[in-house]
């Protein structure tokens, strides 16, 4: 009798200690299919995105205008390094909430944020829209650490135009801007190497 219970309790313990792996099995084995879900299903376009972000990525940059000097070799109109950020529409899923994005990051102002809005609707989809001409290197850093919610979105370093002695040779160099629809007809040339960003000499030296 006393072998016979010792029987069904050595049953019951071995029976239970298997429960119990089973169960850890389980666990364990729903807690893999939950992260694979997690990764391949719900943040399957961060990671999608991450990679095309490694991908090489090519775009055409503004050419760089010559310098000009005085007469005793002072660069009187120059070049400095800039950081931009463009965005181009039709990459873009949800504009409102890219913009409502880089608002937090880049701390835009509301009228910065209608007048980002309202230029986007005078272009093209596929038009580059430039958000900012000139970001800090904090600013910059910053947007590409984001890269991977926000698509569409391209951070780039360009060239813009410097004027040391502004004060003083601004109604003889004249001034470059973005070139109108007007500009961009009435000149074979910048009609061949129009990209977004692009500025020409409007007046004085910089135009001729």
């Amino acid at each position: 009798m006393i072998k016979d219970n010792f029987g069904i309790r050595k049953s019951d313990i071995i029976n239970r200690r298997m429960f119990i792996i089973g169960a850890a099995k389980l666990i364990i084995f729903g807690g893999i299919v939950a992260r694979l879900f997690s990764l391949q299903i719900n943040d399957n376009k961060k990671y999608l995105t991450l990679s095309d972000k490694n991908r090489i990525r090519e775009w055409k940059l503004p050419p760089t205008r010559g310098n000009i000097v005085d007469y005793f070799g002072n660069v009187i109109a120059g070049n400095l390094k800039v950081y931009q950020l463009h965005v181009i529409p039709e990459q873009v899923e949800n504009f409102n909430y890219l913009i409502s994005r880089l608002k937090a990051i880049l701390q835009l102002s509301n009228t910065r944020v209608e007048r980002i809005k309202k230029k986007k609707t005078q272009l093209k989809p596929w038009e580059s829209l430039i958000i900012s001409e000139n970001l800090s290197w904090d600013e910059f850093s910053k947007i590409n650490n984001y890269l991977y919610e926000l698509a569409g979105v391209k951070p780039v370093m360009t060239i813009s135009r410097d004027y040391p002695f502004s004060d003083i040779y601004t109604h003889v160099l004249g001034y470059v801007s973005q070139p109108n629809e007007n500009d961009i007809l009435a000149n074979e040339i910048i009609q061949e190497k129009f990209v977004p960003g692009i500025k020409i000499g409007k007046l004085g030296l910089e135009k001729h």
